[in-house]
């Protein structure tokens, strides 16, 4: 190997090559790697995700941050399909849902009343001849205090433009007859116009997958409330006839 030898003050200073000296920074550079690795497994370890840019200077910058998670399907869990337990039916404070055990809600005049503004056809015990073949149902019913009724239909679909489609006939049907969209969290129901002119449903409706809720009254004075929901290529529809004040 070729040196360099320069006297400085009566020292020897043996200087490398270029190839040495390239050798000696690729070590140090793998060195830098292998420091970083480590940084960022423990960071994993400790449960975040981190990203690690560097900058001109060679030096790293941390940013820290939780792993986006897509969303799970709020219908099925562990591949059962997830109907509401009694307590999270919405307005369970009030009607102290229990599951129906007995004969069906719709068997008497008021849990008819499920049927209204055309459920029927989407809550798939009354309706599998009119529903698209590619689709599978799940139905479960609830008894409230004071003859307050309930049920929960689900469907799953094929895709989600045939989902998008059956929700957006539900809430045209539930406009159709009377019942107005309301504010999910809301007891409060609209007043009936009987020279109300019903509004189009507007089509990004059918895109929204978080919960709308629809009151109104229907034949002998009863409230009937509905919420719905979808998620990609299933649809919840859950229904509501209030009890007796």
């Amino acid at each position: 190997m070729a040196e360099v030898e320069e006297l400085l003050d009566g020292v020897v200073v043996r200087l490398p090559d270029a190839g040495e000296i390239r050798r000696r920074g690729q070590r140090r550079r793998a060195r830098r790697r292998a420091g970083v690795a480590a940084l960022c497994t423990a960071a994993l370890l400790a449960g975040g995700a981190w990203v690690l840019l560097p900058d001109g200077a060679g030096r790293q910058h941390e940013r820290g941050g939780q792993v986006a998670v897509a969303p799970d399907n709020p219908f099925l869990v562990n591949g059962v399909v997830r109907t509401l337990p009694p307590g999270e039916v919405p307005l369970n404070d009030t009607w102290h849902w229990k599951q129906n055990e007995g004969r069906s809600v719709d068997s008497d005049s008021r849990g008819d009343l499920l049927n209204w503004a055309g459920i029927s056809e989407f809550c798939p015990a009354e309706a599998q001849r009119t529903r698209p073949v590619s689709s599978a149902g799940y139905t479960v019913e609830y008894r409230g205090v004071r003859k307050a009724v309930a049920r929960q239909c689900i469907v799953e679909y094929d895709d989600g433009a045939t989902a998008r489609q059956e929700l957006l006939s539900v809430l045209t049907g539930l406009e159709a007859n009377g019942l107005s969209r309301v504010p999910v969290a809301s007891t409060e129901v609209p007043k009936s116009d009987p020279d109300r002119v019903p509004e189009g449903v507007p089509d990004e409706w059918g895109d929204k997958e978080g919960t709308m809720a629809w009151a109104g009254k229907v034949p002998g004075g009863h409230t009937l409330r509905v919420f719905t929901q979808r998620w990609k290529s299933w649809v919840s529809v859950v229904e509501i006839v209030d009890g007796d004040s």
